[in-house]
């Protein structure tokens, strides 16, 4: 596994201070802006040695479920009021509408919004979740990541990150590539664990050693945002932001049926659902869009 030391994807400055160990990596924050992050980052390849490292990572253990039509039925309706919701912002909304799904996993989300007649493509570092979603659902799913894809400009009206930015090494210049991506009107959902959450605050308070970056230890999450650092982000890539919120990890509108599963822990809830009153939930959703004429499009 390669490792590189980066500058900080939310301000562009070298001003990181290391403030934990972690199983051989170094977690840290920018003095700057206040970005949690590991430095030096693991840096992932396509292909079937990081089938081997994610099998121990959360992300691919939900993305390995069964692809039932009861997980299929769950990405339509999430998928309807995705679009209902870009609408609501003013998001372009052709008939002929196109989806982009970065971290697609298996793909049952590409499958649910081809079944609601988009054109949907989904990509995936894991080629072994890949290959499954290929053979299972016979879906547009390419191995690679975003920034290596090479797709041509402006032919995505929605692109989802659900779960995704955490785990990246390159936040910023991949939602540069988003916004050269989308069409102008096109919009971007960008869901991932809130490190300003009230129990990461809770723990912060009680003088917990911090292992983990957004509720996970590396190298599987790389980057941590709170409501300020992603907002920042966004705002570096020139995309106009719409909306910034925190919710729980089992808001059915933004999380993996997986996720939904938590849903039966009654405390849990509970602490989620009061994090969520006090606008410190344990997820952050962004959305944002391309708006036409902006100086990166």
């Amino acid at each position: 596994m390669e490792k590189k030391w980066i500058d900080c994807n939310v301000c562009g400055m070298d001003q990181f201070k290391a403030i934990a160990k972690q199983g051989g990596w170094t977690i840290g924050q920018c003095r700057n802006c206040g970005l949690i992050y590991v430095n030096p980052t693991a840096i992932f390849r396509p292909d079937h040695e990081f089938s081997k490292v994610s099998l121990g990572f959360q992300y691919t253990r939900y993305q390995s479920v069964n692809l039932s039509n009861k997980v299929i039925e769950f990405e339509k309706k999430q998928l309807l009021e995705n679009r209902a919701s870009l609408e609501k912002f003013g998001c372009s909304a052709p008939s002929k509408f196109r989806f982009l799904d970065v971290g697609c996993g298996s793909g049952a989300s590409v499958r649910a919004a081809a079944e609601l007649g988009w054109e949907a493509v989904g990509i995936d570092l894991d080629p072994e979740l890949i290959e499954k979603g290929r053979r299972e659902l016979e879906m547009d799913l390419r191995c690679t990541t975003l920034l290596e894809a090479h797709m041509e400009k402006e032919q995505f009206d929605f692109i989802r990150l659900r779960d995704v930015i955490e785990h990246l090494p390159d936040p910023y210049e991949t939602l540069l590539e988003i916004k050269r991506l989308l069409v102008p009107g096109g919009g971007v959902l960008v869901s991932t664990p809130n490190e300003g959450s009230m129990p990461t605050r809770l723990r912060q308070a009680l003088g917990y050693r911090r292992r983990v970056v957004a509720t996970v230890t590396p190298p599987h999450h790389l980057h941590g945002f709170n409501r300020h650092t992603l907002q920042k982000i966004i705002q570096r890539a020139e995309l106009f932001i719409d909306e910034i919120k925190s919710t729980t990890p089992v808001d059915p509108s933004y999380v993996t049926s997986r996720n939904m599963l938590s849903s039966q822990n009654s405390c849990s809830v509970f602490l989620w659902n009061l994090g969520r009153s006090l606008d410190m939930g344990s997820m952050l959703i962004g959305w944002a869009r391309k708006i036409s004429g902006s100086p990166l499009c």
